[in-house]
């Protein structure tokens, strides 16, 4: 008996749906980051890409804190898919690629240019060291720069997806939007800010970003798991460090990002739709009152006229 529940309990969880195994919304990231903190969508963007690392809702970000060179190394080294499964062993890796020179003490502007820009921005104080704050606010400036045909998502195996209103979403094993005909499957380890991770909600309303990962979703690793690598890292950092897509792999959404605007919206109408529906309501409880009231006092008027006749005939 026991033999027959532990392989029922084995068979429930290979059946359960694979896609929902690491999804992350803007509740899931940190524990000292809420869902209201103004750069929410800048930390889920930075967080689905690796440049934040990759982490468990356990995890703390202390966004005050200055980011440290180790700390630094270890998401560069998760960012490009270099070995390693711990911080220690990523950040070991990174130093090795000469992605930074040192672990110890805190980032630099300038380390920053080296390891992710190759020197193309022009930084006010390289010296300066920073806190995790303000390397976000960074990065979200810089991640677009164009650094000689590739930008920093594309170094990292990653790409601007689709935008649109999603007509349809495919559900089960595997979870798919569908924008002007188009099916977009989601990665594994999605990153979703949206009022919900209820896919079937999203129908009808507005898809504002999305981010491709192109190199398949096995190259990026996710929650302290590093897996296989982006491909071959260049060799020094005066080339690019952009990773081939092999042919079999295919591009899935790693980070979908719904309109709050069009939730607002959609709430608004419902608001909208409800107060008119209870005014109707209203309205017709008031005319019926009032026509019952008629009728009443009618049957009354007549009641009162049968009475008086009837008491006329009795004095006669």
């Amino acid at each position: 008996m026991r033999k027959y529940l532990l392989l029922l309990l084995m068979s429930t969880l290979f059946m359960a749906p694979a896609a929902y195994a690491h999804t992350m919304d803007k509740s899931t990231l940190f524990t000292d980051v809420p869902e209201t903190t103004s750069t929410i969508k800048d930390i889920m963007v930075l967080h689905s890409i690796g440049l934040l690392g990759y982490n468990g809702k356990d995890m703390a970000l202390n966004p005050t804190d200055n980011l440290s060179r180790k700390d630094f190394a270890s998401w560069v080294g998760g960012f490009f898919g270099l070995e390693g499964a711990t911080v220690d062993e990523l950040a070991q890796a990174a130093q090795k690629e000469e992605y930074i020179s040192s672990l110890e003490g805190d980032l630099t502007y300038k380390e920053i240019n080296t390891a992710l820009f190759h020197h193309k921005l022009e930084v006010e104080n390289p010296d300066a060291t920073m806190t995790k704050e303000e390397y976000i606010t960074f990065l979200t400036e810089h991640l677009d720069v164009d650094m000689g045909g590739h930008t920093l998502l594309q170094m990292g195996g990653f790409a601007e997806g689709p935008t649109g209103t999603i007509e349809d979403v495919v559900t089960g094993d595997e979870t798919g939007i569908i924008i002007n005909g188009k099916t977009y499957m989601l990665s594994g380890h999605p990153r979703i800010f949206a009022e919900s991770t209820d896919a079937k909600s999203w129908v009808g309303q507005q898809l504002e970003r999305s981010i491709f990962t192109t190199a398949g979703d096995h190259h990026h690793g996710h929650d302290g798991d590093q897996e296989e690598g982006h491909g071959d890292h260049a060799e020094g950092h005066g080339d690019s460090h952009e990773h081939e897509a092999s042919a079999s792999d295919e591009a899935t959404l790693q980070y979908v990002q719904i309109s709050t605007a069009q939730v607002a919206k959609e709430d608004a109408k419902e608001v909208q739709s409800s107060n008119a529906t209870t005014k109707e309501q209203q309205t017709a409880a008031t005319d019926d009152t009032t026509s019952n009231t008629v009728w009443m006092i009618a049957i009354l008027i007549v009641l009162a006229a049968i009475f008086a006749l009837v008491f006329v005939k009795r004095k006669k």
